[in-house]
């Protein structure tokens, strides 16, 4: 073979092991024949030998190594690289701070890669994955990298952005137009097996104390409840058993929140209330929804039709589908739940998708869980009782308290975003500058 080795070869386990050996010989050779030479010049007298790249066998060497003998022979043994683990299971609290990372970093006129994110994560909280995990997890969150002007930059996706904006905003405004009462709704669900994550024990069995929790997550109870600055709204709280397949969102469907909603928040909230919730499929159940791409041409077409419209026969679905667009563009949707609540004097805004933090009430389901988890002693029947206990626990300062968090967070995503806004504006501004100057 002639010529210089090639950049980059493949190599069967067999071949990995001969030339580690070779590598080896020389270093044996080296050592009795004369003086020691330095690494460098024993990976290249291997790759003169074998026409393999230095690089190549420098990792051979790195990973292989010999352990015992087989037939008064070294074996060859090849270590397995160390990958990083993929960790993209966040809870939802993990996920604000990666997301205020991100967001951080922009508002301090910083490019956020994902070595640096990572790195932030490691140490804010403990996280234990590798910068692909962080890819997932952001991809997951809304966030997707976008190139201006031939570079790669990471950014917020624009509807989940638009939708935080048009909050903070909604928001303000209903603070100072004279609402008084702000009520703050959510679903959370509790394990019959759900526990502290550690603490002491003696480690001598036969001083051993207490009750030990059983294997797997048990059956599930799911809550709903609402709340103000003052506390729980009265007679609100709901807790029922859950079937256990899978996400408890599949538990409460429309039917189960509508008949909680009439009968138990709206007749026990003040009037004129602002309804805080988030974007649940079974509190946004849409009325007259527009036809989509799933749907066959005819349904579209009567759909029109009711809406004044006159498509003609021929027009193609496509045709139809933009006719439909340009109908919803002008009317808001409309959703049964926040009909509901204005016959009755409320209004309902609904939380921007992935932002939780902006409800207090994911605080107090916080605090509800850690009760539960010191008093359970993983008994079913018990487990609804020791939930009411937990929520009569909560007081109206616990209340108070996050009620001021989330609305501090508010108001520091809107001076956040205006700064990332002209950091992001003028960092493009200034990238089309330099490449007018190059022209």
């Amino acid at each position: 073979m002639e010529g210089s080795p090639r950049s980059r070869i493949s190599l069967h386990p067999q071949a990995r092991e001969i030339i580690y050996r070779i590598v080896k010989y020389f270093d044996k050779e080296k050592a009795n024949n004369g003086p020691v030479m330095d690494v460098r010049k024993t990976l290249k007298r291997a790759s003169e030998a074998t026409m393999i790249p230095e690089g190549t066998i420098s990792r051979i060497c790195k990973l292989g190594k010999v352990t015992g003998e087989r037939y008064g022979k070294p074996i060859f043994v090849e270590q397995k690289k160390q990958q990083p683990r993929t960790v993209t299971n966040l809870d939802d609290f993990d996920k604000i701070v990666l997301r205020r990372t991100v967001l951080d970093f922009n508002a301090r006129k910083e490019v956020p890669t994902l070595d640096s994110i990572t790195a932030e994560l490691k140490e804010n909280i403990e996280f234990k994955g590798s910068r692909d995990s962080v890819h997932k997890v952001l991809h997951e969150i809304g966030f997707w990298y976008s190139k201006v002007n031939g570079r790669k930059f990471l950014l917020e996706r624009k509807d989940v952005a638009s939708a935080r904006t048009k909050f903070l905003r909604e928001m303000k405004a209903l603070k100072t137009s004279g609402y008084k009462s702000f009520v703050y709704l959510d679903e959370t669900w509790i394990n019959q097996n759900h526990t502290v994550g550690k603490c002491w024990i003696d480690i001598n069995p036969e001083n051993a104390t207490g009750i030990k929790p059983p294997t797997g997550k048990g059956s599930r109870l799911i809550v709903l409840h609402a709340g103000t600055e003052r506390g729980f709204v009265p007679n609100c709280e709901l807790v029922f058993r859950s079937k256990n397949d899978g996400d408890y969102h599949k538990q409460m469907n429309r039917t189960v929140f509508k008949e909680w909603f009439i009968s138990q928040l709206i007749p026990n909230i003040p009037p004129s209330s602002i309804i805080v919730m988030d974007n649940a499929s079974y509190h946004s159940f849409q009325i007259d929804k527009p036809p989509t791409t799933s749907d066959r041409k005819a349904v579209i077409k009567d759909w029109l039709i009711k809406k004044g419209e006159t498509p003609g026969d021929d027009l193609l679905k496509d045709d139809l589908l933009a006719m439909v667009k340009q109908h919803t563009s002008r009317w808001p949707r409309k959703y049964e739940i926040d009909i509901i609540a204005s016959k009755h004097g409320h209004k309902v805004v609904r939380l921007p998708p992935y932002h939780c933090q902006y409800n207090p009430i994911e605080l107090i389901w916080s605090q509800v869980k850690q009760y539960v988890a010191k008093k359970n002693n993983f008994k079913m029947s018990d487990l609804k009782s020791l939930i009411s206990e937990a929520l009569q626990q909560v007081t109206p300062e616990n209340w108070k308290n996050a009620v001021n968090h989330a609305e501090t967070l508010q108001r520091d995503d809107t001076s956040r975003d205006l700064a990332i806004d002209n950091f992001v504006d003028s960092f493009v501004i200034n990238l089309e500058s330099s490449d007018e100057e190059e022209l």
